[in-house]
């Protein structure tokens, strides 16, 4: 027996089946989820980094009667909003009177010592020390913070001639 293919069937059908075919292959199909949320978080610490310039005095005239004065910048940057306090050590050499219950700061050079101080204010009326009471408080900014100290040293010191000079530590506190 002989079978006859109609090929406009044939045709109808292949057609049909492709459609069946892309229909189910376009369908959407979900597959189940589920969902949490990630913590994130940090601890941002107080930090600092400080760099103290130097103070240069001008040529001091034991003869002129004229106190010498100077500047020296000490910049720091730190965390935004911490709270900060500069201070300023004694020297290599300070100096205490029986009368004196605070050191005084001096340079040594060839020629003896050379009493200085150094201050919080261009008026020189407040002596920068080494507590946090007599130190400089302070809030960071988040960027450099440049923070001038102004040096004094009186008239009329009866000294010799030749260079004078002292080292000073610089804390800074947070």
């Amino acid at each position: 027996m002989k079978t006859k293919f109609n090929q406009s069937k044939l045709k109808l059908a292949i057609v049909s089946a492709i459609m069946a075919c892309s229909a189910g292959l376009s369908a959407t199909s979900h597959a189940a989820t589920a969902s949490d949320n990630m913590a994130v978080s940090t601890l941002v610490a107080n930090s600092c980094t400080i760099s103290a310039g130097e103070m240069q005095f001008a040529t001091y005239d034991t003869t002129s009667g004229d106190a010498q004065t100077g500047t020296a910048i000490i910049a720091t940057t730190c965390t935004l909003g911490g709270a900060m306090v500069l201070t300023l050590g004694e020297g290599a050499s300070p100096s205490v009177s029986s009368s004196d219950t605070v050191p005084v700061r001096q340079m040594i050079g060839a020629g003896g010592n050379l009493l200085y101080d150094l201050y919080t204010d261009l008026a020189h009326t407040t002596v920068w020390g080494n507590t946090a009471g007599t130190g400089r408080a302070f809030t960071a900014t988040g960027g450099t913070d440049n923070i001038t100290v102004y040096g004094l040293i009186p008239e009329e010191q009866s000294v010799g001639e030749g260079s004078f000079a002292d080292s000073v530590a610089v804390t800074l506190t947070y």
